[in-house]
């Protein structure tokens, strides 16, 4: 029987794996030879790091330093070194045909889709969602990954070829969660070792690809106060919040130290832009806003690089700024308190 339901578990996640591998080669199947734009040229096409000859272990790592600053590419510092290196093997492959980039761009779509879809399905195992929708886990996880795969959102980081820094970030931090996520649930002490070994490779590769992947961490302390603790006991609730910000602050402070000249304070200087800390931190909730209306209303003329979004000068200035903060806190206050 238990045979029996394991090829049964495996057929299903074949059928999902087969049509989310169909929709997403279908909706970018007309993006294979789009041309390079803006950022392409000075990270990839002019980036003399990037264009390998050979396989050599000194071609390899030189690939790790491929930053780019102020017009030059002579910085010593390791730069988003697992992207960098996918980059320097498509032009040792294919030199500046953009097929071959755009072939791994979709294909990394695609993985991050199908683990969106397995991570959703484990998720449904958890204590706090088990036998909660008995019967349509399947169907909630793959309607959940192909809308995620299909929404318009997604293009530009799909399309847009240097934009793999922010697909293969996402594919590892969502790789992260899911060995998470199985860990938790495995019975055996060797597979939950694997399985946590994973998540800690995961989100290595991840930070290789992008650095916003650090808030990984953040993401598994929800998964777990969400999906495997009782959050309506009040104390696991305060403890959840306790953590959370002490692990905001603590990353906070690492990613200063390592990403802003070793100095924690630099990220309150704001003497270089065109308004203040006060003034982005007012803006800072109309954005979440704004970002999350792009995922329900997608239109074409929304999803550009640039946003002309003017910057919130006080609470009223502009009206919505108010309502954004407020429905920002009562989130919040309905999370710790209900």
């Amino acid at each position: 029987m238990e045979s029996q339901g394991q090829q049964s578990q495996f057929g299903r996640n074949g059928r999902a794996f087969a049509l989310l591998f169909f929709l997403v080669f279908l909706i970018y199947s007309n993006t294979f030879q789009a041309s390079w734009h803006l950022d392409d040229y000075h990270n990839i096409l002019e980036n003399p790091r990037l264009k390998i000859e050979n396989l050599q272990p000194q071609s390899i790592v030189q690939t790790f330093y491929a930053s780019f600053d102020r017009g030059l590419y002579s910085k010593n510092k390791i730069y988003r070194p697992v992207v960098c290196l996918s980059f320097a093997l498509n032009w040792y492959f294919g030199q500046d045909n953009p097929f071959g980039y755009h072939l791994v761009n979709i294909g990394v779509h695609f993985i991050t889709a199908f683990l969106l879809f397995l991570t959703i399905l484990a998720l449904f195992e958890s204590p706090n969602l088990r036998r909660r929708y008995r019967g349509s886990e399947y169907f909630i996880a793959l309607l959940a990954a192909a809308l995620w795969a299909i929404n318009p959102i997604q293009t530009q980081a799909v399309t847009y070829i240097v934009q793999r820094m922010a697909s293969m970030a996402a594919m590892f931090y969502i790789a992260g969660i899911f060995f998470y996520v199985k860990a938790r649930l495995d019975d055996s002490r060797a597979a939950r070792i694997l399985f946590y070994l994973g998540c800690c490779l995961a989100f290595i590769l991840a930070l290789g690809s992008k650095e916003n992947a650090v808030l990984l961490p953040i993401s598994l302390i929800l998964v777990e106060f969400i999906f495997f603790r009782d959050l309506s006991r009040p104390l696991t609730r305060w403890v959840f919040f306790a953590i959370i910000a002490g692990g905001v602050i603590f990353i906070g402070v690492v990613g200063a130290l390592l990403f802003i000249n070793g100095n924690p304070l630099g990220v309150l200087n704001y003497s270089h832009r065109p308004f203040t800390l006060p003034e982005r931190l007012l803006t800072e909730p109309r954005i979440v806003f704004f970002y999350l209306s792009q995922i329900f209303y997608p239109v074409a003329t929304r999803l550009s690089i640039e946003h002309d979004i003017s910057v919130s000068t006080s609470i009223i200035d502009p009206w919505s700024t108010a309502f954004c903060i407020i429905a920002v806190l009562i989130f919040y206050w309905h999370l710790l308190f209900f």
